[in-house]
């Protein structure tokens, strides 16, 4: 059996409002030498079902039912199993445009490169925002810069060479389900891979389907990914970018904040060193959340909680206020 050009992945959670509509713009299409992976991570749901019925009427679509492992082990599980020259990933409550795969792949295989970006249609229900994806710098230093501070870190834009991260021993954190993405993607650029880019939005974000701050969540397990996550993206900056890493801490701490899920000793215990951080270039630019970090770091964590709630009832007020 030939191998296909290009594989999609797509990681299945629970997805039976917005799967159909992947799933059909996945169908229409306009190259055909492509695979689709659907990965079932546990779905509770008709999810699975509705796999299973796509691969029984189009041989493109290729089925996996898994335990529920979370997004990294899945998108991981995906990679494995694929068998196109090339991977992309799309997002189960999301949609892409019919000419998504062959434009990418078309300037793959002309620009000879390893990574080809495409811009990002994100629709936020009372609008669609136009994220241009465009780098400003090809050269490979250049492209670090500009995806550590700039671009989207997501995969779903990216169609990548299999052979670029395979060759590189590059694969998805075990455990980690909270920037995973951006850690592998970082990994990727800093084996110094070539670059590309297609000047249209081919690559629909559905921000309604599942909202951003839903992933963000407020136990303690999900505080303790970010905590994974951002000690990995630390270990894993040069040493020029470390300050991205505490501009992270400071976002997790903010969080910690709002999610009331830790003592005074344990929130001192994991974040009292970020004293230390400079605030120079923290990209937050809300006075009321510098505030809240600060005070928490400086002055009392019980203090800054009560600033928190304040803040929370603000927002409720004002957005009653324009409903």
């Amino acid at each position: 059996m030939n191998k296909p050009a290009v594989s999609v992945i797509v990681a299945v959670y629970n997805a039976e409002k917005t799967l159909d509509r992947l799933l059909e713009s996945l169908k229409a299409q306009t190259m055909q030498d492509f695979e689709v992976l659907l990965i079932d991570d546990g779905s509770t749901d008709s999810s699975g079902a509705i796999c299973d019925g796509i691969a029984e009427s189009d041989p493109r679509f290729r089925v996996f039912h898994k335990s529920n492992k979370g997004i990294g082990a899945t998108r991981q599980f995906g990679i494995e199993h694929a068998s196109g020259y090339y991977t992309i990933h799309a997002d189960s409550d999301d949609w892409v445009e019919p000419d998504y795969l062959e434009l990418l792949y078309e300037k793959a295989v002309s620009s000879g490169t390893d990574i080809v970006l495409c811009d990002i249609l994100m629709d936020e229900g009372w609008k669609v925002v136009y994220l241009k994806q465009e780098p400003e710098s090809y050269d490979e230093q250049g492209f670090l810069d500009d995806f550590l501070r700039r671009l989207q870190k997501g995969p779903c834009n990216k169609l990548i060479r299999r052979e670029a991260y395979m060759n590189n021993g590059i694969s998805y954190m075990k455990g980690l389900n909270i920037g995973e993405d951006y850690l592998f993607n970082l990994q990727l650029l800093l084996k110094g891979v070539s670059v590309s880019y297609v000047p249209k939005a081919l690559y629909h974000c559905d921000t309604v389907a599942f909202p951003v701050s839903a992933s963000r969540g407020t136990s303690l397990k999900k505080l303790e990914q970010w905590d994974m996550f951002v000690s990995s993206l630390y270990n894993t900056l040069p040493d020029k970018y470390k300050d991205i890493a505490d501009d992270k801490n400071l976002d997790v701490v903010f969080l910690a904040i709002q999610s009331k899920v830790l003592s005074k000793s344990e929130f001192m215990d994991r974040y009292g060193s970020l004293r230390k951080v400079r605030w120079k270039n923290y990209y937050n630019k809300a006075f009321s959340i510098k505030l809240i970090i600060w005070t928490s770091l400086h002055v009392s964590y019980r203090l800054s909680m009560v600033l928190s709630d304040i803040k929370k009832t603000v927002r409720h007020i004002r957005t009653n206020k324009t409903t």
